[in-house]
């Protein structure tokens, strides 16, 4: 089967490719997808050149939902919609890691080396139909629209919480720094997954309000919040080291700090204070199907459901390649919270 995808072949150039599609699995039709910062990065370029080279050409987005075609098993029925996971597994020799870490709860697949993640190093999915297997796909409850295409996000929340240990650990408090899209995630993740008193750290006050469903303080007046025990730092970029040394002050003894925005700079730390106080820093990112699973449960929550509904900023159908061009330039350019959602039409 003969499919059209759109590809990136070099900052701000996508091209359309067919592709002869094997047919032997699950044959999904994506519906909507969402652009993240990383797409945005590799749209701009804003990587190292010698990483560009090995990426391109490749497809974009690895947020997703679609509707499946057919499915052989009957497992799914055509016209499901789902959510389409994009960590997928690969074969390894076990050899790169000190045990493997498939086997270690709180890392699973996403950290084994040889995993691929979509749009990252392996095609994402803008294509007009994607092969894939069922522990790929979840289905999507009725009731749930387009919103679900925020279960990615929702789910790196939930892997954050997974690594901590704070699903089965519930903290009553728990500090966010970040004002942007995954903070407000992560923090919903936080309110309503762990039942967690939740304060928020931002620098906007727009953004904030959005945040009822918290304490919120601004960064430059953070004397009354009280100290926690848990600090995840949702910043990223240049300001996550301000962000981390922060959090560094407001911890108790023992505390724990993790780290879910992305820097490509180094960011000095205060490792004084996190000695002197016994501190953990924790790096997460990305999701497994574990995490998926709960995020589409806690979309099935109205109060959790109704505050992601705000992040979607808008639908726009994407029918040729000029509007994902345009799609890809208003996310450039968007400081909203939310997000347009694109809905593919090849």
């Amino acid at each position: 089967m003969f499919v059209k995808s759109y590809k990136i072949t070099e900052p701000k150039r996508f091209e359309i490719f067919i592709e002869d599609l094997n047919c032997d699995g699950i044959l999904v039709r994506p519906e909507y997808l969402a652009v993240c910062k990383a797409d945005i990065r590799y749209y701009l370029g804003n990587r190292d050149v010698n990483v560009l080279k090995k990426k391109f050409p490749m497809s974009l987005i690895h947020e997703a939902t679609g509707v499946v075609i057919r499915d052989k098993s009957g497992e799914f029925e055509p016209g499901q919609r789902v959510v389409m996971l994009p960590c997928l597994k690969a074969d390894c020799d076990n050899t790169k890691c000190i045990k493997c870490v498939r086997n270690d709860d709180k890392l699973l697949d996403n950290y084994c080396p040889e995993s691929r993640f979509r749009s990252s190093n392996f095609d994402g999915f803008s294509k007009e139909i994607i092969n894939t297997e069922s522990e790929y796909l979840i289905k999507i409850p009725d009731g749930i629209g387009a919103e679900a295409v925020f279960s990615e996000l929702i789910s790196v929340g939930c892997c954050a919480m997974r690594r901590a240990g704070l699903w089965e650990k519930k903290e009553k408090k728990i500090a966010v720094w970040g004002d942007g899209i995954m903070g407000y995630i992560i923090s919903l993740v936080a309110k309503y997954g762990i039942g967690a008193d939740v304060s928020v750290v931002g620098l906007s006050p727009e953004k904030l309000a959005k945040f009822d469903f918290a304490d919120t303080y601004f960064v430059n007046n953070i004397e009354s919040m009280p100290n926690v025990s848990v600090a995840i730092e949702a910043v990223g970029g240049n300001a996550a080291a301000s962000a981390v040394n922060q959090a560094i002050d407001k911890l108790c003894s023992g505390g724990k700090i993790i780290l879910s925005g992305v820097s490509n700079d180094n960011a000095p730390i205060n490792t004084r204070m996190v000695l002197e106080h016994g501190l953990t820093l924790m790096g997460t990112t990305r999701s497994v199907r574990c995490d998926f699973e709960k995020a589409v449960g806690l979309l099935t929550l109205p109060e959790f459901r109704e505050r992601i509904l705000r992040l979607v900023e808008g639908i726009d159908v994407i029918d040729n390649v000029n509007g994902y061009y345009r799609a890809f330039d208003d996310a450039a350019k968007s400081q909203a919270l939310g997000k347009r959602i694109m809905k593919m039409v090849f």
